[in-house]
């Protein structure tokens, strides 16, 4: 670790160390994960409101996203509620002018019951009571079931840092919802784009992370009609007893919503 980030690691402490309260809270329980899938189309989110979510990227987006029990949120891209993003739309380190941030900051100031888990780099332009800060230069000080510490990749990726908060919390069972690329055969695009995605070839995607997880969590992803080759699968059908219905972009997302993520140009919105 370089000595600027040691200082700043240092002179945040008390900001990262909110994560440390989070140990083993919902020991024993069973949850859900949300990615950003276009599964989630078929999919009627009240029938995940049984269980606690874990909410990740723009899935506060979601019209229905009230009728889940979702204390928390994830969005851990460095700079990301900077102007300018270190990402660009190929996925390339870039610095990219972007406006996504914009309705981001909204769905947090009117969500203050949900925590956020954010990325520390945005820590001097994010100065909301129920923002959690994460970096992969803390550790919470636990020796048992805490990746944050065992694993270099717990940051890498949306996916990975929301099952190693699900164990850091002490979820026993998680139930994948809109994690795609863990679907057998895997479809890729988002819920908040249009059309019904494709097909792709994520051939045992994340698999060893996903199986590090595994010692610690019970997974199980809900596809429409396929099968996993990292976990277990079941369909949305045989989990809910629903039939799964279609809804395009339009009826999920708000306008505005769509608008502003229009503006990024890896996205196909309209």
């Amino acid at each position: 670790m370089s000595l600027i980030k040691k200082a700043i690691t240092l002179i945040l402490r008390n900001q990262l160390s909110k994560l440390d309260k989070m140990y083993q809270r919902h020991a024993g329980e069973e949850c859900y994960i949300f990615g950003n899938g276009i599964s989630l189309k078929w999919m009627d989110l009240d029938c995940f409101s049984d269980k606690v979510s874990i909410l990740g990227n723009m899935m506060v987006y979601h019209k229905d996203v009230e009728v889940l029990n979702a204390p928390y949120s994830t969005i851990i891209e460095p700079y990301f509620f900077l102007p300018y993003y270190t990402c660009g739309p190929d996925g390339k380190p870039k610095l990219t002018r972007h406006y996504l941030y914009r309705e981001y900051r909204k769905e947090i100031l009117k969500r203050p019951g949900m925590s956020f888990f954010i990325n520390f780099s945005n820590y001097p332009v994010v100065s909301y009571p129920n923002a959690i800060f994460v970096s992969r230069f803390y550790n919470p000080p636990f020796t048992a079931k805490n990746p944050f510490s065992e694993r270099q990749d717990a940051y890498k990726g949306t996916l990975n840092f929301q099952l190693s908060l699900a164990i850091f919390m002490g979820f026993k069972k998680a139930y994948l919802v809109g994690v795609d690329y863990t679907h057998l055969p895997s479809r890729s695009l988002h819920f908040y784009e249009k059309g019904e995605g494709v097909l792709d070839n994520k051939s045992k995607f994340n698999m060893e992370f996903i199986n590090y997880a595994k010692q610690y969590l019970e997974l199980c992803t809900i596809t429409l009609d396929g099968t996993s080759e990292t976990m277990q699968a079941i369909t949305y059908r045989d989990l809910t007893g629903r039939m799964p219905r279609f809804r395009e972009n339009t009826d999920i997302v708000d306008m505005d919503k769509l608008k502003n993520l229009s503006t990024w140009s890896a996205y196909s919105i309209f």
